[in-house]
């Protein structure tokens, strides 16, 4: 066992140890489980970070580290490193700080929570609250507050009428086994769990359409319902909750079968991202 989390700085050649980092706002983020020490498509993280610096208005110097060869090859590295220490999942995060006019870049190695098999949902009264909807990052303690007020596992964003997503994770809708909806909301975090599902269910023959989903929906009708994440991967809902009760959701017959293949793509040790079995 290695002692974790352990803290970083990017200085353009390699992934620097510092003491750990001061509380500090969050301007960028993205984060990621590494299990058997393979990070599964670390590249589509890295291009997800780069376009939030870019939102950001991150200065070019700190957008051309971030998209140097380098940057990923050490961070893959030092994650394999880390990972053979501590001989369990890690739960890694970069991030985008700024402090006294100085950008930088830092590496949090955590260790990883256990997979979410099951996942239970809790709509607000409130709509959502974020500064920063399709941007991961400024928004992490927000989000992590507003779950510990309830429980259930995660939070359903909306606008009142349509969802938009979960705090940590997106939500799919199966209106049959034959055909998957994944929320369509313009205040939404780009998915990379989604963009997998989706492309293996088209591979299944299974019809893929974008499209809202109304809060009546996602309680109303019967229909399985998912999360995802990189983190805890498909994660069926079981039970969703309001003010006014709890609806238990319907189960998707193949949702192990689905989990399987989405664990089994951990086995490429070269990192590349295959399509799920």
């Amino acid at each position: 066992m290695t002692d974790i989390p352990t803290y970083y700085t990017w200085n353009n050649q390699a992934f620097e140890p510092i003491e750990q980092p001061s509380a500090e706002r969050i301007l960028v983020a993205d984060s990621w489980r590494v299990r058997g020490g393979v990070t599964w498509g670390l590249a589509d993280h890295i291009h997800r970070f780069v376009t939030g610096l870019q939102a950001r208005n991150a200065p070019s110097e700190v957008l051309i580290a971030a998209e140097l060869e380098t940057f990923e090859v050490a961070l893959r590295r030092l994650l394999y490193a880390q990972w053979s220490k501590a001989q369990e999942d890690l739960f890694p995060r970069i991030s985008l700080h700024q402090d006294r006019g100085r950008w930088r870049i830092e590496l949090v190695v955590r260790p990883a929570p256990q997979p979410r098999d099951t996942t239970s949902l809790w709509i607000p009264p409130y709509t959502d609250p974020r500064a920063y909807a399709t941007i991961k990052g400024p928004d992490i303690s927000l989000m992590r507050g507003l779950v510990a007020e309830v429980a259930a596992d995660d939070i359903v964003l909306h606008d009142g009428t349509f969802v938009h997503e979960a705090t940590t994770g997106a939500l799919m809708v199966w209106h049959s086994v034959d055909h998957l909806v994944l929320s369509q909301a313009s205040r939404q975090l780009a998915s990379i769990s989604v963009r997998r599902i989706a492309d293996y269910a088209r591979s299944q023959g299974i019809t893929v359409t974008t499209q809202p989903v109304t809060l009546e929906e996602l309680v109303t009708r019967k229909a399985p319902v998912w999360f995802s994440n990189t983190l805890h991967g498909i994660s069926p809902v079981t039970t969703i909750g309001s003010a006014t009760g709890e609806t238990q959701v319907a189960a998707h017959p193949d949702v192990a079968q689905w989990q399987a293949a989405w664990w089994a793509d951990f086995a490429d040790d070269l990192g590349h991202v295959r399509p799920m079995r």
